[in-house]
Parts: C-alpha cells; sequence; structure tokens
C-alpha cells in the first residue's frame, strides 16, 4: 500500500521520460569561484554581483548564498521564444530568517513596481509566497496563505503558467491557484535575476540553488519528479527507509537519534527519538500526500521524500 521512495522514483522517471521538453535556462549553481553562473548549454550564463559561493551547502551539490543586503545574480532578458505563452520556474531555496518584507527569488522585471514584473516569484508576509505575471497587458498577482516554512531549511518552490492558470507548488503540494490568460510576449529590455531585483532592491537573505525556466506549464507529476530528483547532498550513500507492510517502515541504519515527518508545507507531524536499524515508524494514521521523514543524529541531517497513497 505504501510505496517506498525507490518506488516513487521509478513511477516518476517513467512519467517524465515521455518526450517532454526539458528547461529552455538552468542554473545549477554549482561553482566555486568567480562571478560566472553558467547556464546548462550557455544559453544565459549570469553575472554574480556580490554574493559567494557555497560547492557544497546546496540542495544539489553546491548553491549561491545571499546576503539579503543587494546581492544577487543577473541573468540577462531570459525571453522565452520557442513556447506558446506559458512557462515554470523551478527554484530550491533555503531562507536564513524570516521577515516580512518582500524577498525576491527569482524575478523579470522593468522596474520595481508591481506592474513593472514580467514574472517573479518572492517571499511575501514573513512566510507566503507570491507570484507575479504579466499576462496581455495586465500584471496579476497570485499570493499563497502562510505556510510552515523555517529558517535553516530547503524548500522547493514552483510557479508555473500553462495559459489558463498560475499555480504556486511548495514541495510538491499546489498551494494556490488562479484562473488568468493571455500571453505573456517579449521584453528584452526587462533583466532576470536571482535573489533580489536586477536593481538590487527587495533582497533575499538565502541559500538558492538549482534554478530552472521552462517555456511551459509544468504537470503536478514532473513538479513531483524534480522534487525528488536523487541528488541530495546529504542522502548520497545513505540506506533508505525500507517498507515493511500496513503502513510500517523500518528507520534506516546509521547514527539516527531524532526522527521527523513533515508534511509538504513543512509542518511537523510527529517527533520522536528513534533506534537506528531496529525502530519501526508506523505510518498508518497519517492521511494521504507527500511526506519527509526527516532523521539526525552525530552532526549529520537527512531527508527522504515518501508518498502515503
Amino acid at each position: 500500500m505504501y510505496k517506498a521512495l525507490a518506488s516513487v522514483l521509478f513511477l516518476m522517471t517513467e512519467l517524465v521520460g515521455s518526450g517532454q521538453s526539458g528547461p529552455v535556462f538552468h542554473w545549477t549553481l554549482d561553482e566555486s569561484s568567480g562571478t560566472t553562473a553558467h547556464s546548462i548549454g550557455g544559453h544565459s550564463d549570469g553575472a554574480l554581483i556580490g554574493g559567494t559561493w557555497a560547492p557544497s551547502a546546496g540542495h544539489h551539490q553546491g548553491a549561491c548564498r545571499f546576503d539579503g543586503v543587494d546581492d544577487r545574480i543577473i541573468l540577462g532578458s531570459c525571453d522565452l521564444t520557442n513556447g506558446a505563452g506559458a512557462i515554470t520556474l523551478s527554484v530550491w531555496v533555503k531562507p536564513d530568517f524570516i521577515t516580512g518584507m518582500e524577498r525576491t527569488v527569482i524575478a523579470k522585471t522593468l522596474g520595481t513596481q508591481a506592474q513593472d514584473h514580467i514574472w517573479s516569484v518572492s517571499f511575501v508576509n514573513a512566510t507566503a509566497l507570491r507570484f507575479r505575471l504579466r499576462a496581455g497587458i495586465t500584471t496579476h498577482e497570485l499570493t499563497t496563505a502562510n505556510s510552515s516554512i523555517f529558517s535553516g531549511s530547503w524548500y522547493h518552490v514552483v510557479a508555473s503558467y500553462d495559459g489558463a492558470s498560475m499555480r504556486i507548488h511548495l514541495n510538491g503540494a499546489l498551494m494556490a491557484e488562479s484562473n488568468t490568460s493571455g500571453s505573456i510576449g517579449f521584453h528584452p529590455q526587462a533583466p532576470a535575476s536571482i535573489g533580489a531585483l536586477s536593481t538590487g532592491a527587495r533582497p533575499m537573505s538565502a541559500w538558492i540553488d538549482d534554478v530552472r525556466i521552462y517555456d511551459r506549464g509544468l504537470e503536478q507529476n514532473e513538479i513531483i519528479d524534480i522534487l525528488l530528483e536523487p541528488e541530495l547532498t546529504t542522502a548520497i550513500h545513505m540506506d533508505r527507509p525500507y517498507p515493511l507492510d500496513a503502513g510500517r517502515w523500518m528507520v534506516p541504519k546509521g547514527a539516527w537519534r531524532d526522527l521527523q515527518i513533515r508534511d509538504a508545507t513543512g509542518r511537523l507531524i510527529h517527533a520522536r527519538r528513534v533506534l537506528a536499524g531496529t525502530d519501526i515508524l508506523d505510518l498508518g494514521d497519517i492521511p494521504t500526500g507527500l511526506y519527509l521523514i526527516c532523521l539526525s543524529g552525530d552532526g549529520t541531517r537527512t531527508a527522504w521524500p515518501v508518498v502515503v497513497p
């Protein structure tokens, strides 16, 4: 009944491996020196202004650290010329601290006012997410309710538009949706940026990793596939939770002492001490959904996504 991570990964790989196009722009942010954020394929290398590289501190290997003052990466125009007026923005982000001010994760803007945004994703009201998109002649806003977002934890944020709806996903869960229509168009005069607006305004204090831009609206299964990619830095070469029966899982071997279960928004569902390699975790009473099994001990922390069908 309950699927192991390996099964989920296999399922998602099958679904996504059906000929759908990959990202038009992709910055892994795995650099260790210099001021160039290299894009896969070299379509739009970014210029780092003020930030620092963290080669081993990312969700996928390295990441870029932004200080929340004026650090940013300038990406160029990043106009989408091959799509049908749709877009998906996918970013891994670890906030350094939570504040009430608007903080930019990624944006393409003509200025600092709301109507100047071609598209953008930001944190607002401390733990809410906002997706702005100019469709036609109007810049639309979609904002989630406040979520259980904590400083020092990684979150996968996806903002998408398929020509009919704007959506925001957080850790694979749909957090907000609204009907929207209109063409995004081309805006070569509007620079895109990561970590702040291109001017340095509305900066984010955070680690940011694996930034992708697609020229289509991703499906739910594709978003889950990105979330579950087996590249989590702290989980490499480690045993995984093993499914037994009737919703019971064996805690993997290792120097683990504390266990947490969190839902897709980061909300704590369950916490207790564990005995690695012999302890059994019962998920039988947990509702259907996507969860993270988080383990810590001896200075090591890791997490595995698990789908409860």
